[in-house]
């Protein structure tokens, strides 16, 4: 009997798989759920290959609570289960194969969410960023084209490098040079080079335009250059890598180590970042103080400062001198900037590495042998951080780095920025509590689910498609609502606890109705 309940109740369940798994998988419910943008025909069939374990991890727990109250429902309504007690078998015994299915489904659906999803999900981004070519046609056939930096390029063709599968030659290209959201320059050029760099968690596109001849839209000038450099530019992201993504021992490491993760890791580079820029300020302040000049320098360009006043802001750190006499020394030539006001600031950059120290100057004249130059305001060539500071910044401990206490009791400068990894780190721990209880809790959902499904068949005797449906989708619904609240409110801070009380209390209570079901109900 047992062996004939799991035969037919494998069967349902296979067919009510198949179907679902096709109907969420084709249909596009899980595609939007991995949320990639712009992907060519020939990757979309290849992603629908790979979406389908994750299609089906989803519908199994349905598919076998449908199965079991099919089966059960359709045995009750022919009064198998009376001729069994009327036998003196025990009632209970033919739950055997609904418990085993439900096991077996528990631990696929487990298995399939923290182990072989994941795994699938995170080659698609290997899928995508390994067919740049194809991503940059398809971008190129839009009407605004693909930017680059400041440039918007349209082209006609593309070709891969024989040499460089990393290279890619743009051919007959027509280009707007932006600036502030307006056009600076619209010209062509003969070709494009692309080079790309897939070495970091982005990729990052370099290059340059040759054979340029430029329209300047004001003066409708014409102006021909041999060649022109596009700027460095991190392509936007065609995959989104977020932490329900990742497998379940990923999920547990950067559990442990939050730092890890790479939305941390960003916040601690804006961190650094932040702590090298007022060593920058501090140093550059103190010099002064020392010298009465200060002198800064880089392997391109060098500067001599002398002023009569110097300050600087308690909070930002900027330099501000007054009645500035600034001597710059650049490709051999030396100039003389004298101007009533100065300011030297480094701009926000992603890490310390890519920062640079800019001086502006007020009210300046430029003296560079018998020419002499007035301006209000100009901006002098930037001049990169050392690397020895750099190295210095990048060797501060991450203790160090996040111990907001000062010995002297001065206002932390770092206030803001240590708030706010703090925030992320924070969220960071409660997006993967969030997500293990989540998946730990659909998969065991399907252990009490299918034998309620199996008890509620034959107490309604649901031999009908339409009643077995009915009693699978409303318990069914029940634990996947409170599973999805509960989740949301677990990413919450403050209502982290009562989240995670939410997300099981949908098993409890299917549990319990297990319980009341086969002792109470059942019996009359």
């Amino acid at each position: 009997m047992q062996r004939y309940i799991f035969r037919e109740m494998g069967k349902t369940f296979l067919l009510a798989s198949v179907g679902l798994t096709g109907v969420l998988g084709l249909g596009g419910g899980v595609l939007n759920m991995i949320e990639l943008g712009e992907v060519t025909p020939g990757q979309f069939a290849h992603l629908m290959l790979i979406l389908l374990p994750l299609s089906a991890a989803l519908t199994m727990p349905l598919a076998a609570l449908f199965g079991a109250a099919s089966t059960y429902g359709r045995l009750s309504a022919d009064n198998e289960f009376v001729a069994c007690r009327s036998s003196g078998i025990n009632i209970h015994v033919l739950f055997l194969p609904a418990i085993v299915l439900s096991v077996v489904v528990a631990c696929v659906t487990f298995v399939f969410f923290n182990f072989v999803v994941p795994g699938m999900v995170m080659s698609l981004d290997t899928l995508v960023r390994s067919d740049l070519q194809s991503m940059i046609e398809q971008r190129l056939h839009r009407s605004r084209g693909i930017s680059f930096g400041d440039y918007r390029i349209f082209a006609d063709n593309t070709m891969v490098g024989d040499s460089d599968p990393d290279t890619i030659e743009l051919q007959r290209v027509a280009f707007v040079e932006m600036k502030d959201e307006s056009w600076e320059r619209i010209g062509t050029a003969r070709k494009v080079l692309l080079r790309f760099d897939r070495s970091g968690p982005k990729v990052a596109a370099s290059g340059e335009l040759i054979g340029l001849t430029c329209l300047d839209p004001d003066t409708l000038a014409t102006i021909e250059f041999g060649q022109q450099s596009v700027a460095r530019n991190v392509l936007p992201e065609q995959f989104l890598l977020k932490l329900k993504f990742l497998k379940l021992g990923e999920l547990l490491h950067y559990w442990r180590n939050p730092t890890a993760w790479q939305d941390v890791r960003e916040g601690l580079d804006k961190l650094r970042f932040a702590a090298g820029r007022l060593i920058v300020y501090d140093g550059i302040y103190d010099e002064f103080l020392r010298r009465g000049e200060v002198a800064i320098t880089d392997t391109n360009v060098g500067y001599t400062i002398r002023a009569d006043t110097c300050g600087q802001s308690p909070r930002e750190g900027i330099i501000e001198f007054g009645n500035v006499v600034i001597e710059e020394t650049k490709s051999g030539r030396t100039r003389t900037v004298t101007a009533k006001r100065a300011i030297i600031e480094v701009p926000r950059a992603d890490r310390i590495g890519e920062a640079s120290i800019v001086i502006e100057v007020y009210d300046a004249r430029l003296s560079d042998g018998d020419a002499t130059i007035e301006k209000p305001k100009e901006q002098l060539t930037p001049v990169c951080v050392s690397p020895d500071l750099i190295e210095r910044v990048n060797g501060i401990a991450l203790g160090v780095l996040l111990d907001a206490g000062s010995p002297d009791g001065s206002p932390d400068r770092l206030a803001e920025e240590r708030l706010q990894l703090g925030a992320v780190i924070d969220t960071t721990v409660r997006k993967i509590r969030a997500v293990v209880n989540e998946r730990t809790a659909f998969s065991v959902s399907a252990c009490v689910l299918v034998l309620l499904g199996a008890v509620m068949g034959i107490v309604f005797r649901g031999s009908h498609v339409l009643t077995a449906f009915g009693i699978s989708f409303v318990p069914m619904l029940v634990v996947i609502v409170t599973i999805v609240m509960g989740k949301q409110l677990t990413q919450n801070p403050g209502t982290t606890w009562s989240g995670l009380v939410l997300i099981w209390s949908g098993i409890v209570i299917v549990g319990s109705l297990d319980v009341w079901t086969l002792t109470r109900v059942l019996r009359r």
